[in-house]
């Protein structure tokens, strides 16, 4: 499984103004609500096998949560269906703030 580090994904994001990076994010609705990145698209892990059909088999996602773990699993399920996916390993808890819709707390 690839991964990425928040500050890699961070710097990423910052190259590709022209064509945003795919974000996934598989925290729950709540979770998003609360704080994202704003080209991040929520799909809660705990929906993402009904969710396959809105997402892009051959465009790379970053998939992030809250601490890495979620989005560990859902790159594991995905990429057994074909999926380009990337992980980003620490999670929305050590992102800075910037980017995001609403203040993380």
């Amino acid at each position: 499984m690839k991964r990425v580090s928040i500050k890699e994904l961070k710097e990423l994001i910052e190259l590709t103004v022209k064509e945003p990076v795919s974000i996934i994010d598989v925290r729950e609705v709540e979770e998003f609500a609360k704080g994202h990145i704003l080209t991040a698209k929520n799909y809660p892990l705990s929906t993402l096998p009904e969710a396959m059909s809105e997402i892009n088999r051959e465009q790379p996602h970053y998939v992030i949560c809250q601490h890495g773990i979620r989005s560990e699993h859902a790159c594991s399920f995905l990429e057994n269906y074909g999926y380009n996916v990337v992980s980003v390993s620490e999670g929305m808890s050590v992102w800075d703030g910037e980017g995001q819709e609403k203040s993380y707390r």
